[in-house]
């Protein structure tokens, strides 16, 4: 893999794209980075350097945990036989998920 396919969801997201090779395009078709066959890599633009740095900062960062959801008084999480939880289907108007303790 090369060095800039790792950041190409932040790149993209910013206008640049990221070829097949690891090469990376500006909106214009300039090439502003890329990586040689050595592993050395090079970048022409200050943006593209910033934006791999904010995506490791990102990617660092501790990610936050789903709250459970609180039942609602007097209420539990519906079963199926086999024990799998029962999810709520939103095109009802009661909520199938939760039934009478």
């Amino acid at each position: 893999m090369k060095y800039y396919h790792k950041y190409q969801e932040a790149l993209e997201a910013k206008g640049y794209r990221v070829d097949e090779h690891g090469y990376v395009w500006d909106s214009m078709g300039n090439q502003s980075a890329g990586e040689d066959n050595y592993g050395n890599v090079q970048s022409k633009d200050p943006n593209v350097n910033a934006i791999c740095e904010e995506a490791d900062i990102a990617s660092t960062q501790p990610k936050k945990k789903a709250k459970k959801a609180t039942p609602p008084e007097g209420k539990k999480r519906a079963r199926t036989s086999k024990g799998h939880y029962i999810a709520d289907d939103p095109s009802t108007p009661e909520n199938e998920a939760w039934v009478d303790e």
